[in-house]
């Protein structure tokens, strides 16, 4: 017997499209109750899919974080000029990664950055805000019923001139499917966040500048991990954030 015969003999009395029988005006179409399933499942596709970058004022977060960073102590937020040269010796500056290589250039990214272990936001309130906005942004996402988590990735600080050319994130944590930038109260002109798609700008996130909002409340935006995204150049004042990575459950981690 030829080397797989056997296979084929097995195959006959299967039932089409499966078998061996076919004809070849057949349609392959299976039938029954779970591919009935599945088709649902796909039918439902586009009206489940996730939106590609959201954001606007964080009205669950306070607007009194309690932020304290070590070395520095308490930091009241709009942060004044003076705060912000203090808080800078606390900080080192952005770098940015370039194929495996880490690389600093204030031409491609130009801000302060704290690790999250020097940064504590004292307010009870803030936790069970971040989570209500988590719960939020998961089902904005498309991950209904799941329970995703924010974990804090970077403080960073733009002054006068801090930006970020357009890039792509790198995954921060296993697991990680979006980025959630929580700016906290600030004054300053120009630093808005913009989405790209296909070339274009296809969000732009000014985090309560228009409508007079940015100094007095949180505001934030999400977009997905591997999204193209920029930091427009600050012409004025001080942009204060927090950088969250959005991750599946533990539990999930392996469906990603």
């Amino acid at each position: 017997m030829d080397e797989g015969e056997g296979d084929l003999d097995y195959f006959k009395d299967c039932k089409w499209p499966f078998g061996g029988n076919g004809k070849p005006e057949d349609v392959a179409i299976p039938s029954g109750a779970g591919c009935a399933q599945i088709n649902d499942v796909l039918a439902r596709a586009d009206e489940k899919a996730g939106e590609f970058s959201f954001g606007g004022q964080a009205h669950v977060l306070p607007s009194t974080p309690g932020l304290f960073v070590d070395g520095v102590g308490s930091i009241p937020v709009p942060i004044t000029a003076e705060q912000a040269e203090m808080l800078i010796t606390q900080c080192e500056k952005s770098p940015f990664g370039h194929d495996f290589d880490t690389k600093m250039d204030e031409n491609v990214r130009k801000s302060w950055q704290l690790e999250p272990d020097m940064v504590q936001l004292k307010n009870p309130l803030w936790k069970t805000g971040l989570d209500e906005l988590t719960k939020t942004i998961a089902l904005r996402l498309g991950y209904e019923n799941i329970p995703l988590e924010s974990t804090l990735y970077k403080l960073l600080m733009y002054g006068e001139g801090g930006h970020f050319v357009k890039h792509q994130d790198t995954e921060k944590k296993d697991g990680m499917i979006a980025t959630l930038v929580v700016q906290l109260p600030s004054l300053h002109e120009g630093g808005d966040l913009v989405v790209h798609s296909k070339g274009k700008v296809r969000y732009r996130h000014d985090f309560g500048k228009a409508d007079g909002t940015a100094a007095y409340l949180p505001h934030y935006a999400v977009h997905y991990a591997d999204s193209e995204h920029a930091v427009e150049k600050v012409t004025k004042g001080y942009r204060l954030v927090l950088v969250y990575s959005i991750c599946l459950p533990k539990t999930m981690r392996h469906f990603k």
